[in-house]
């Protein structure tokens, strides 16, 4: 199975669970249903009131009333019936999917969509600005910037994005596109759990970039085979600052960091999480003077240009740091492959000052051993 099966298919879902039960608060609420009582997702939208629900029925949903989708200031629920594998946000390549500019906070809902095809050169598929809203269990998929936020761009905004998967989206501009997933700026403080940033592209943070005193926290996430030619999975630029839990970055690639790149005063401090196996760069850049990347209870190990270098080269052994094979389970547990063998340096058996490392648990037995001939043996050092 691959990789892209397997996110696809397994890791990132949670997001199919979805829970479709809705018990008005109030005899005021209600539920309109798209396109049973209205044909478009707009209509829908503009027709209910705070607290509403608008209920998707599955299907393929294009043109002007199914994309650029405005709450308008309304704190409502647009939810799918079944799931974003079922519900599809077609944009066409002719705008967004959505955009929450008017004050929308966490009671405005986002649920169980894919948005796809969207273009546009800030939030190829969602915009906010000086909003909150919560987007979960949704699928952003080829969705693109020719400038900043390939699928999601935040400014000034703190939304709650959990249980989503950004898949194959980009943004890049002449060397100067941010976020191929997710960008942030003037001091947007999203809240990002439990998400999965596969196959996404920027010319810095191929999944994620945070610049202009932003401040994002980042729990939970699987990052993986992103490519920024600064950042391969992550940028922290000018004056921000990136909080990462438990998250576990794979076979990210960049020239300047292939996990990460930070620059001007920005910090991006590592809690817990795993950089591992990265291509062409070294695991973490800072440019000089200024950037600077802390980590505690974190590994980082086999990223082709060095681990522990450059600005971290001091820490590993140090507040928990170690520099050892995650020895994920692959294909020991095809539904999550980077969970972790049993006697993994990362499961928490192993790291008991550390509570565990990795955005997965252990998800199989211990590694097995395998039989080999003393010709195979002398065959490795020739």
């Amino acid at each position: 199975m691959s990789t892209r099966e397997v996110v696809k298919a397994g890791v990132a879902v949670a997001a199919v669970a979805l829970c479709l039960v809705f018990a008005p608060s109030s005899g005021r609420s209600a539920i309109i249903r798209v396109p049973g009582e209205l044909p478009t997702i707009q209509e829908g939208v503009n027709a209910a009131s705070a607290g509403d629900t608008v209920l998707v029925a599955p299907g393929t949903y294009t043109g002007p009333l199914n994309r650029d989708i405005d709450f308008g200031g309304t704190n409502l629920i647009l939810v799918s019936e079944s799931g974003a594998g079922l519900t599809i946000m077609d944009c066409s390549r002719a705008g967004r999917g959505l955009l929450f500019v008017n004050g929308e906070d966490s009671t405005s809902v986002l649920d169980g969509f894919t948005v796809t095809g969207g273009l546009h050169d800030i939030g190829g598929a969602v915009y906010c600005k000086g909003s909150s809203p919560t987007m979960r269990n949704c699928e952003f998929s080829g969705n693109q910037s020719p400038g900043v936020g390939g699928a999601v761009a935040c400014v000034a905004a703190s939304p709650l994005i959990a249980d989503c998967v950004f898949m194959g989206n980009s943004s890049e501009l002449a060397l100067e596109g941010e976020g191929g997933g997710l960008y942030c700026s003037e001091g947007a403080a999203p809240s990002v759990r439990r998400c999965v940033f596969f196959g996404n592209s920027s010319d810095m943070g191929g999944a994620v970039s945070c610049s202009d005193g932003s401040a994002p926290v980042v729990s939970g996430c699987l990052i993986l085979e992103n490519a920024g030619d600064s950042g391969g999975a992550v940028a922290c630029l000018g004056t921000s600052t990136l909080m990462m839990e438990r998250c576990t970055l794979v076979g990210n690639m960049g020239v300047a960091g292939c996990g990460v790149y930070v620059d001007g005063t920005s910090t991006l401090i590592g809690e817990n999480s795993i950089i591992a196996f990265g291509y062409k760069g070294e695991a973490v850049v800072c440019s000089q003077p200024g950037g600077a990347a802390l980590f505690s209870c974190c590994d980082v190990f086999g990223n082709e240009d060095g681990d522990w270098t450059g600005c971290i080269s001091g820490q590993n052994g140090v507040d928990g740091n170690i520099g050892k094979d995650p020895l994920f389970c692959y294909h020991a547990n095809p539904s999550e492959w980077y969970s972790l063998h049993s006697d993994s340096p990362c499961a928490p058996e192993s790291n008991p000052n550390c509570g565990g490392i990795g955005a997965l648990g252990v998800g199989c037995g211990p590694t097995p051993v395998r039989t080999t001939t003393w010709g195979r043996v002398k065959s490795l050092y020739r």
